[in-house]
């Protein structure tokens, strides 16, 4: 995405330009006999709009933030949606009639349009008797008051820092297919309706979407801490969910499981008794949560994903080994076989063959049991206590574990793994107030990792993180050792912060009972 305000300017005025030539056309040739034709080259003009408004927020993104959104103007659909939508970014007001016509209307008109462009052999009929009439009329008249609003837009370069989170964050969230069907649903609208200006409505509609997350966060710690639920109406299971997760490092042990079973409610852990896994895969298991009737089904999806991410993470940190949804398949070869067709005719023979390492790590031994999953109960209790405080770490430690467990020949992103790893390790830091984002970061890493004896190649490994940019291609010789090592700081770092938060409560418990007494 080009992020010069001339180039953004000269992309505009092409799309802007495109579209009127395809409206044009569409306005000279209604009631011809060609209304079906009147009425493609009208959504063609309108994904030219759509395409306008999609560059000028991809470029609003990228003049603020260093790591924007990805903006993706090949969808159709997408571009539709925006060329109807894009006003309330800017908050234009939208009249009752406006927003009923707008609702739900990018996907039907694509759909309308192949309807009507394309002969179906089983069941031909005339383009002219499919089409209504006036129905390519009234989309020609949208797309022209369309046009026009576009271009009488201004390219703005410069933001409120509150404007561009809201921008960000309604683009992502029309891009999930469970949010839009909030946002575009009965409730929402009528809200529309009822505030007839944009921008309030989106502000409006982050609002519901970030105090729905909070509750559920705040559920989710008390469904850990609750014996015996306050109402049984409202805590009464409803929904359970299973997800199943796959280890590289560890095998899992006949009763790993047992104590966290018995002391935990609602999730319970099983292990697979499935027997052909993946050579790539040590182990499974499978985490099944049980919610209440408290969560309502809009929220499930989200609450469900905050529980499991959590769990999963806490098993990362705890064990320090590599526990995600799936893990790499081909980290060796891209073919099944290969024989010598020449020296052997039956193909009875392969030839083994393999180019450069495998991709995997020796994990040795590792073996989760009882006393593991005693430090996995820790973690998961510490993360579900301070994940406001830990925002930022736990995004960039969950998207290198997904990076980590992606890498095989076909995607090789050592690098991008390990610096989001290095991210985390950076922030937590920050967080915890033992660097300030300004001195000497090794020395700050350093001082952390001091009580611990076994952890070698800290200083190379911190050393390849200083030296690291990937927007300039500063990429030292990363490899997977590399990754697994800056992950382990990570973990070691955590489980420190966790054991002397326990720690503290556990002081702060026995002077409570000292002065009680």
């Amino acid at each position: 995405m080009p992020s010069n305000p001339e180039q953004i300017k000269k992309i505009r005025r092409q799309c802007l330009t495109n579209a009127e030539s395809l409206l044009s056309v569409a306005e000279k040739e209604l009631n011809t006999g060609i209304d079906h034709v009147c009425f493609h080259l009208a959504l063609l003009a309108l994904e030219e709009i759509g395409k306008s408004i999609l560059v000028t927020i991809g470029f609003t993104l990228s003049v603020t933030e260093k790591e924007g959104v990805g903006i993706s103007i090949d969808d159709h659909i997408k571009k539709i949606f925006w060329a109807l939508w894009g006003g309330v970014l800017t908050g234009e007001k939208f009249s009752k009639e406006k927003i009923e016509q707008s609702k739900g209307l990018a996907t039907t008109l694509h759909e309308r349009r192949l309807f009507y462009l394309y002969t179906d052999p089983n069941n031909p009929i005339d383009p002219n008797e499919k089409i209504e009439k006036g129905e390519a009329e009234r989309l020609i008249k949208l797309t022209r008051a369309c046009l026009e609003l576009e271009r009488s837009k201004k390219l703005i370069d410069k933001f409120e820092d509150e404007d561009i989170k809201t921008l960000k964050w309604f683009f992502k969230a029309t891009e999930d297919t469970d949010k839009r069907k909030f946002i575009f649903g009965t409730q929402s609208i009528k809200k529309l309706q009822e505030l007839q200006n944009g921008k309030e409505w989106i502000n409006w509609v982050r609002g519901v979407f970030l105090k729905n997350e909070e509750e559920m966060r705040k559920l989710a710690e008390q469904e850990l801490k609750r014996q015996k639920p306050s109402s049984e109406e409202v805590f009464k299971s409803k929904y359970k969910m299973r997800i199943r997760i796959q280890s590289q490092s560890h095998s899992i042990r006949n009763n790993a499981f047992q104590k966290w079973n018995e002391g935990v409610n609602d999730i319970k852990l099983y292990k697979s008794d499935k027997k052909n896994l993946s050579e790539f895969a040590k182990s499974e298991f499978f985490a099944d949560f049980t919610f209440p009737k408290a969560i309502p089904i809009y929220g499930l999806w989200d609450h469900g994903f905050f529980m499991a991410k959590t769990l999963v993470i806490s098993l990362n940190i705890a064990t320090k080994g590599l526990f995600w949804w799936n893990v790499q398949k081909d980290i060796e070869n891209f073919f099944e076989y290969i024989v010598d067709l020449e020296a052997d005719k039956k193909e009875s023979v392969k030839i083994g063959m393999r180019k450069g390492k495998r991709l995997s790590i020796n994990w040795g031994n590792m073996t989760l049991n009882q006393r593991e999953m005693g430090g996995v109960n820790m973690i998961f209790a510490y993360l579900l206590k301070e994940h406001k405080k830990l925002k930022d770490f736990l995004a960039a430690y969950a998207f290198g574990m997904v990076i980590f467990s992606k890498i095989d020949i076909h995607l090789r992103l050592e690098a991008n793994a390990f610096d989001e790893f290095f991210k985390a390790l950076k922030s937590a830091l920050i967080i915890f107030n033992d660097w300030d984002g300004k001195n000497d970061l090794k020395e700050s890493i350093k001082k952390q990792f001091s009580r611990l004896s076994d952890l070698k190649d800290l200083d190379k490994t911190i050393q390849f993180g200083i030296e690291m940019d990937l927007q300039k291609k500063k990429v030292p010789n990363i490899t997977l050792t590399e990754v697994a090592a800056i992950k382990l700081y990570c973990d070691f770092y955590i489980q420190m912060k966790a054991h002397d938060y326990f720690e503290r409560l556990k002081k702060e418990g026995k002077l409570r009972r000292k002065q009680s007494n």
